[in-house]
């Protein structure tokens, strides 16, 4: 386990040393007074990712405001962004959405996760799409904060919108890729891991699985929807024993495996509000149907959200 003071790279470590929040209440958003997470740099050993030109002195508050890609990924239709591997992985052509946790308006802090969200894309030969969440839809202190629609309100107001926007910003990619993609999952990362859960087990979107790092839970209200759905698809769950909000994630587990959802979930000991290498190498594996995963593709095989 590297430092938490960085960002890992090449296989999506996106947000080591990030203050946790304490557990996620029932909407999956961060408590009230929660910090901001730090602005992270990637370790020194990492292959540094090909920069835009900037003036010297531009800091990256700057840099995040005027633009909300990394200056190396794409920007698509809605404020998303893509990356597209040099070399594809053999098989079925692979598409990530990506969503980020919580994010401070100018902070920069989207390029971290965007960038640690490209090298695990660079290192498993698939693509990735990172969509970009809401303001306004916050807990109090975090209220004007980029984040996801966890709470039902939320989503009545903005699920059919942003889910629009998302396969408005697929149909482009796949335009620049020259092909559909014939596989889709879904990565959440923090408060995007708390809506991924969500979208899982309301059957919301006919991908072919989820994995979710960080966040999530095994709610009652989200035990109940999963119980009355039927696209019952992979969710992989992975967190880490020094994330003072990890039991949601080891409650998310254990309501999986009550719903006798297809599901594997990896915890590490000495990780904290973070995605390890070996989580998203094994989120793979899983999701792929290979080391005892499921075996046959996903009912959302090449799919549009609805």
């Amino acid at each position: 386990m590297r430092s938490l003071a960085m960002v890992l790279s090449l296989a999506g470590l996106l947000a080591v040393g990030a203050p946790a929040p304490a557990r996620g209440d029932e909407a999956g958003q961060p408590p009230a007074g929660a910090p901001a997470p730090p602005q992270a740099a990637p370790p020194a050993d990492a292959p540094a990712p090909p920069q835009a030109v900037l003036p010297a002195d531009a800091p990256p508050q700057a840099a995040a405001a005027a633009r909300w890609c990394a200056p190396e990924l794409a920007s698509l239709p809605g404020e998303a962004c893509a990356f597209l591997p040099a070399r594809a992985a053999p098989g079925p052509r692979v598409l990530v959405i990506f969503l980020h946790g919580v994010v401070q308006p100018d902070s920069g802090w989207q390029w971290a996760q965007q960038r640690g969200a490209a090298r695990a894309g660079a290192r498993h030969g698939v693509a990735v799409m990172m969509p970009r969440g809401r303001r306004g839809i916050g807990p109090k202190t975090m209220e004007d904060w980029w984040c996801w629609p966890t709470a039902a309100a939320a989503q009545a107001a903005h699920e059919d919108a942003l889910l629009a926007g998302w396969d408005a910003a697929r149909v482009e990619l796949e335009r620049r890729a020259g092909g559909r993609f014939e596989r889709v999952l879904v990565f959440g990362f923090s408060n995007g891991a708390y809506y991924a859960t969500s979208l899982a087990m309301r059957g919301r979107l006919p991908v072919d699985g989820y994995a979710a790092f960080a966040g999530g839970s095994g709610a009652r209200y989200l035990e109940r929807a999963g119980a009355r759905t039927r696209l019952r698809v992979p969710v992989f769950v992975g967190w880490g024993g020094k994330d003072p909000a990890h039991r949601d994630q080891v409650a998310l587990a254990k309501m999986l495996r009550r719903l006798k959802w297809p599901s594997r979930s990896l915890g590490k000991k000495r990780a904290g509000h973070a995605m390890t290498d070996d989580q998203v190498d094994q989120a793979f594996a899983f999701l792929s149907g290979k080391r005892g995963g499921v075996t046959e593709p996903g009912r959302g095989r090449g799919a549009r959200s609805r």
